[in-house]
């Protein structure tokens, strides 16, 4: 339990539960499609017994 310092009132923070025996999953490739250009993919995963969190992500990162 926390509480402001000023009036003393007291707050609980909650969230959601941490799933046990995860795994956690990164990939990534990248790749130069112009002098001043790359173009890259990546793939995140959070993978536990019935609980599943994935993410993809695309970049483009071009220089001038």
């Amino acid at each position: 339990m926390l509480a402001f310092n000023t009036n003393g009132i007291g707050f609980g923070i909650t969230g959601v539960p941490i799933a046990q025996d995860t795994a956690l999953i990164e990939a990534g490739l990248g790749i130069e499609i112009a002098p001043d250009a790359k173009l890259s993919v990546s793939y995140q995963g959070q993978l536990a017994g019935d609980i599943q969190d994935n993410g993809i992500r695309g970049n483009l990162d071009w220089r001038f």
